[in-house]
């Protein structure tokens, strides 16, 4: 099954002349790792601001072209509904993180919490998602006080421990 598929897909954001993504077709499939390259302001954020929904939900501009995730058309899924199915870590994980929370655990713990997860069962995905990225000895630290590259590792933790059934990383090895 095609956990994404793009056919003919063009997109142009609000205001610009040029589209930042021209005739793209490809599929995804479900259970499979994929990796885009490309030279910078070549549409790969643009691309995953489509695949995670923010296209056309919150960016608006110009869409043309089918555009399924999880075999409905993109158009026709709601915001919410994708954010909890496709885990989406930005480029930036200065924009992922809220600022507000005191450690590298309460941060992560956060995107739970929202979702009404049990606190048991909250711990142990925590706990499970640090591991699986190697920052597990960094749960009681404060986030504003770790690197770029720890502060990216976190936020893709946070989403890991969300446990979508898709996930988007943009610009992974930035930091």
């Amino acid at each position: 099954m095609a956990v994404v598929k793009l056919k003919n897909i063009n997109y142009r954001y609000p205001l610009t002349k040029e589209f930042a993504l021209k005739d793209i077709s490809f599929e995804f499939g479900e259970g499979k790792f994929y990796g885009l390259i490309g030279e910078n302001g070549g549409g790969k954020t643009t691309l995953c601001s489509l695949i995670r929904g923010l296209i056309p939900h919150f960016y608006h501009g110009e869409l043309e072209g089918q555009a399924e995730v999880f075999g409905t058309d993109i158009r026709d899924h709601k915001a919410e509904e994708l954010a909890v199915r496709i885990g989406y870590v930005f480029q930036n994980p200065f924009s992922q993180t809220s600022g507000v929370k005191n450690t590298v655990f309460e941060e992560i713990a956060m995107g739970l919490e929202n979702l009404g997860v049990e606190p048991k069962e909250m711990r142990q995905r925590v706990d499970d998602a640090l591991k699986e990225v190697g920052m597990y000895e960094y749960r009681e630290h404060a986030p504003h006080q770790l690197s770029g590259g720890q502060k990216q590792r976190v936020a893709i933790a946070g989403i890991i421990a969300m446990r979508p059934e898709c996930i988007v990383l943009d610009e992974p090895t930035a930091m």
